[in-house]
């Protein structure tokens, strides 16, 4: 299978992911989901809502506040383009090799900053590349797996992103820029 069409079948694979999110997780997670509204008219509204959604009637609210994967110690524009690296079922050395190709291929200065998404806990390599690291832990417990909600979590959250399967970091140039230039979608 080419590197364009792994691409194209991660990205469907994902967007089906994002379509159906978690909302108990996404909800858990807001930020700003305690702050009170400003005006007697969106308290209410926040309260009958609250009401709806616990009864499943209606998705409960979550902040729309900007996500920015980057790191402090990086300086990078304001409108940054992020490339989402999904590569859960890699092996260390496989891991290692990709990620270095990135690293040559995100060497310009107008690059696209990059997220790793992964199960591999190398986070001494990771902090050497400087990227931000998606981890996935493997837990088990009660109810839905916890790897598959965060994965779901994440294809929401990074929807917008160019999303890239690992192979891409061994692709030749040509290909590089094909897949840069597949829309997200």
């Amino acid at each position: 299978m080419s590197v364009t069409t792994e691409t194209r079948a991660l990205r469907r694979q994902l967007n089906a992911l994002a379509v159906r999110p978690d909302w108990a997780l996404l909800t858990r997670h807001d930020l700003l989901r305690d702050k009170p509204a400003s005006t007697l008219a969106g308290r209410v509204w926040w309260r009958i809502r609250r009401l709806l959604a616990s009864g499943g009637l209606m998705a409960p609210h979550v902040t729309p506040y900007p996500w920015l994967p980057t790191l402090k110690h990086r300086v990078v524009a304001a409108d940054v383009k992020t490339l989402v690296i999904w590569a859960p079922a890699a092996n260390r050395d496989e891991l290692r090799a990709a990620c270095e190709g990135f690293s040559k291929k995100l060497s310009k200065q107008d690059s696209p900053v990059p997220v790793l998404v992964t199960e591999v806990a190398d986070f001494a390599f990771y902090s050497r590349l400087g990227w931000l690291v998606e981890y996935l832990p493997e837990l088990s417990g009660d109810g839905p797996c916890y790897r598959q909600r965060k994965q779901a979590y994440l294809a929401w959250r990074y929807c917008d992103a160019c999303i890239v399967p690992l192979s891409a970091g061994l692709a030749s140039e040509s290909d590089w820029h094909a897949l840069l230039k597949l829309s997200g979608k």
